[in-house]
């Protein structure tokens, strides 16, 4: 269930850039489309797992870690 949501949140940014850049003539932007996708992806664990209790400066540094220790 965690992959998914971190996969999802990946996805969507993907593509929400993408639309921008294609429809707006928005600029692709490689670090904008990274931080986006940590944000959802953190805000997402955060509001769905119970005990996701890892602040968004350590889902930046290490998702990993936070990933496999979550239960």
């Amino acid at each position: 269930m965690v992959w998914r949501g971190v996969w999802a949140a990946i996805v969507r940014s993907l593509w929400v850039h993408r639309n921008d850049v294609v429809f707006n003539e928005g600029v692709v932007d490689e670090e904008e489309v990274l931080h986006k996708a940590q944000l959802k992806s953190w805000l997402w664990l955060k509001h769905k797992g119970h005990n996701f209790c890892y602040s968004f400066s350590d889902w930046v540094m290490n998702p990993w870690s936070c990933i496999s220790s979550y239960k």
